[in-house]
């Protein structure tokens, strides 16, 4: 019949109408005395092309706030990544920092440790001398003691 050729229309949930739906919207039309033939076609194929750039537009509407979410997305995550990098850059001049100070107080400790063991070693040598010393006296004292 006569919705073979009649064009396509789109609706709001599955992007078709049912065929009720379509009739409905024929009969609505009929109604409305719309001229048949040739003129009713190019009538029908206006409507359902001004029909479908009005849903182009709002896809268009739709595409540019995913796109303006998408970059404030990706500035939110660039931030988050800036912060991150700014903690750890921070972190890590904390970290040489403290390593400095302690690789300062380190070297002075084994620079006064270096100090005692030098000090050590020369009382050390100082006490072998002794004991050589007083070796020598006992030797002596008993060689004196050996020929009275």
């Amino acid at each position: 019949s006569s919705d073979l050729f009649a064009p396509p229309i789109l609706g709001r949930s599955t992007g078709f109408v049912t065929r009720g739906q379509a009739a409905t919207m024929q009969d609505s039309m009929m109604d409305s005395r719309q001229p048949t033939g040739m003129k009713g076609k190019v009538h029908a194929l206006a409507t359902t092309l001004q029909t479908q750039s009005e849903h182009l537009g709002i896809e268009k509407g739709h595409m540019h706030t995913i796109r303006t979410e998408n970059a404030s997305s990706t500035t939110g995550m660039q931030g988050q990544l800036n912060d991150i990098k700014r903690y750890f850059k921070d972190d890590i001049n904390r970290m040489s920092e403290e390593f400095s100070i302690q690789q300062r107080l380190q070297n002075a400790e084994n620079v006064r440790l270096q100090q005692q063991v030098t000090q050590l070693k020369g009382e050390k040598t100082s006490i072998h001398q002794q004991v050589i010393a007083l070796q020598r006296r006992i030797e002596e004292i008993e060689e004196e003691c050996g020929h009275e």
